[in-house]
């Protein structure tokens, strides 16, 4: 099997050519045939579903932005299909997920690049370059279409009364944060991530003790591959246990963890502030360089105006790893290695410290919402409004619809890194407007 690889970003793919696709149809052949033979002999139950998504996105980035090339702006089309299959016994149970996912865009390179940037234009296709198991394929790619496919969950389980192991490719969230999650250590959403329904899957050891009072622990592992030399190795990869205590006034958290080498150690509590909810998280991690703190506090409420639903939540973010000042160079964040690193794996989105973030959806009939969403970083001033609308066409089919608009100063997150280009050009963020068709089956 030939194999290539490049950069993206500052990230490392696998390219694979078309001799590795025998392989992977092989992979996915057996990986649904199994639950399906499984399935009929021990008459476990077995579901299937999934969905078909498109997308549109729609950047205009300012003339003094270093992506405003010459399609700016640009316009990206995103399909999305995932097929499902569940199965379950009285102890055994397992999920396959296969995912197939097509992008257009006329300037394909350069939508590549901006993924690294963007939560919801091109930013959206997984790589197994770090993973135990390589599940993902490039099928094709030209100027302009790129087309990949990837078993996103394929796991298999057994559970008693009160433990439940799982072994594959799955998905863990830990915390309670809104936007900002410094408890959810692994492919946690951006901040401003208009599809929130499926996170990546890692490949893990999964281990859940159940108490009698509905508490509980998790314990897990997650081998992971250093991307340049495709072997395992132990700093690359991740060990955590998280409790998880259910009181009658209180929820708690306590989590430790080793991760990409580093020791973290965390704690949450969620309880009751009248009618409503706070949550409040916090990490220690100990790295090669210093020990950071990272906290967050959210106010969750609910109320009923004029016969109309309202949800929303105000929230405080403290990045430890953010850089402090308000004008930044791209520069500063590359040579803070701690932050840097973090941003290219995935595992923080933001260069500041100090963060607020707040929302309020209105249900305006049964069918219809809207929810705008600001994020300010406090530390520059700089900023981002993002307005979704969801309608409900049909029992099984969903329309989402927003922009997003940031706003800062030159050197401001939101406003624009400086960059060395001779020219003066910033790294900036784009005025954008996506939308979403989503169909269930």
């Amino acid at each position: 099997m030939s194999r290539k690889k490049f950069k993206v970003g500052g990230r490392s793919c696998r390219y694979f050519k078309d001799s590795s696709w025998p392989r992977v149809l092989k992979a996915i052949f057996v990986a649904g045939l199994v639950p399906l033979i499984t399935a009929q002999m021990a008459q476990a139950d077995t579901d299937y579903g999934g969905h078909l998504k498109y997308f549109f996105n729609y950047s205009d980035f300012p003339e003094q932005s270093v992506f405003a090339g010459a399609e700016n702006p640009y316009k990206e089309h995103l399909g999305n299909l995932r097929l499902k299959l569940e199965t379950r016994t009285d102890n055994w149970s397992g999920e396959v997920n296969y995912v197939l996912d097509a992008l257009y865009s006329k300037d394909l390179a350069s939508c590549l690049i901006r993924g690294a940037f963007d939560a919801n234009g091109c930013g959206r296709l997984g790589s197994d370059a770090d993973q135990l198991f390589d599940l993902s394929t490039i099928l094709s790619t030209s100027d302009d279409l790129l087309l990949a496919q990837r078993l996103d969950r394929l796991w298999a389980g057994y559970a008693t009364d009160n433990t439940v192991t799982r072994f594959g490719r799955q998905a863990i969230s830990w915390g309670n944060g809104m936007v900002y999650n410094t408890l959810d250590l692994f492919n946690p959403f951006p901040p401003d991530a208009i599809d929130t329904e499926y996170k990546s899957g890692d490949d893990m050891l999964y281990i859940q003790g159940l108490f009698n009072n509905g508490s509980d622990i998790q314990v897990l592992g997650i081998p992971r591959r250093n991307i340049d030399t495709g072997e395992l190795e132990s700093r690359e990869s991740a060990v955590a246990a998280k409790l998880h205590w259910l009181d009658e006034r209180y929820e708690a958290d306590l989590l430790a963890a080793v991760n990409y080498g580093d020791a973290v150690l965390g704690a949450g509590i969620t309880g009751e502030l009248g009618e409503n909810v706070v949550n409040a998280n916090l990490t220690l991690t100990d790295t090669d360089s210093d020990t950071v703190l990272s906290a967050v506090i959210n106010y969750n409420f609910s109320s009923v105006i004029d016969n109309r639903n309202l949800t929303g939540f105000i929230e405080l973010f403290y990045n430890g790893f953010g850089l402090s000042g308000s004008r930044h160079t791209i520069g500063d964040v590359v040579n803070n290695t701690d932050l840097y690193s973090r941003l290219l794996r995935g595992e923080l989105y933001t260069i500041g410290r100090y963060y607020l973030a707040g929302s309020v959806l209105v249900e305006i009939t049964p069918l219809l919402s809207l929810n705008p969403i600001v994020f300010i970083n406090l530390g520059d001033g700089s900023g981002l409004l993002q307005f979704i609308g969801t309608y409900s066409l049909a029992q099984d089919l969903d329309l989402l619809a927003g922009i997003n608009l940031p706003a800062g100063a030159d050197g401001t997150e939101f406003g624009g890194l400086f960059t060395s280009d001779e020219d003066g050009d910033l790294l900036t963020p784009a005025n954008s407007l996506f939308a979403r068709l989503a169909w269930y089956f």
